[in-house]
């Protein structure tokens, strides 16, 4: 009896879920600048400028993201098959642009201005550029200092990240500093 109602309510879950997935979906293209062929939205992922949000095809968003701005000069363009996993933000204020297949993992935060020393001042707004092939672990933390991630590089969990990263580096630490390079996409292994 306990596994029937085990596999009825695991079931029934997945159901509900995959019904939410396909709402927010819709939402999400009727809201948004442009949605790529079969790119989905978990519930609960939130632009705060849809109408200057362009996604590429085969992208998948986890809930809990976000894409706050503050500004009406906020921009975000996605490359095609990235990936964004829970509660990840990516901050459109300075305008970010994410290459072809990037991942960012949970909770990792993306900035893209400043208020220097009064956090009531302005925000000083600097664009972003995250190039294809790039990892972003867990909890990173990618401030505004820096402006450009290389081509396949890969940040470390829990890293901070203060300057521009070459492409193919591996960066870990507070703050994050090179500790090795990433074998060229595509070479064997």
């Amino acid at each position: 009896m306990f596994r029937l109602w085990f596999w009825t309510a695991r079931l029934t879950g997945a159901l509900q879920r995959r019904v939410a997935m396909r709402f927010a979906t819709r939402l999400h293209r009727a809201s948004l600048a442009k949605v790529g062929h079969r790119s989905r939205f978990q519930p609960g992922v939130r632009f705060d400028r849809p109408e200057r949000v362009v996604i590429g095809a085969e992208c998948l968003f986890w809930r809990g993201v976000g894409a706050p701005a503050e500004g009406k000069d906020a921009w975000l363009k996605i490359g095609d098959r990235v990936q964004v996993n829970r509660d990840a933000v990516l901050d459109m204020t300075g305008g970010l642009a994410l290459g072809d297949g990037i991942l960012v993992s949970e909770q990792a935060v993306i900035y893209t201005h400043d208020h220097g020393l009064d956090p009531r001042s302005a925000p000083v707004s600097l664009s972003k550029t995250i190039e294809r092939d790039v990892w972003i672990g867990m909890r990173a933390v990618i401030l505004p200092s820096c402006r450009v991630i290389g081509a396949g590089a890969v940040i470390g969990a829990a890293a901070v990240v203060t300057r521009d990263v070459p492409a193919g580096a591996i960066m870990a630490g507070n703050p994050a500093r090179v500790i090795g390079q990433r074998k060229a996409l595509g070479a064997a292994a």
